[in-house]
């Protein structure tokens, strides 16, 4: 069954608060150029995610990956939020 309570609801990463975590769940579908540079950067649907900073530029950590990200990609990301 489930280990971990989630949403059923998902967001923009950008509307996230520092430290939440959550799966993504789908990326805005239509910027081919912003998936394929998602992908590259090993951000994919499915993956735990956590918000690790918002400013001055967003930090994920995605696996044991941190990325920094601009707004417009962060924008771009939905997660459905995990607790």
């Amino acid at each position: 069954m489930f280990t971990q309570s989630f949403t059923v609801e998902s967001s923009a990463l950008n509307l996230m608060k520092e430290k939440e975590k959550g799966i993504i769940t789908q990326f805005r579908k239509n910027d081919e150029n912003l998936l394929r540079k998602l992908i590259a950067m090993g951000i994919m649907p499915g993956l735990s995610i956590t918000l690790e900073q918002r400013f001055p530029s967003y930090v994920v950590k995605v696996g044991g990956t941190r990325i920094a990200l601009d707004r417009s990609i962060a924008r771009a990301i939905y997660v459905r939020k995990t607790r």
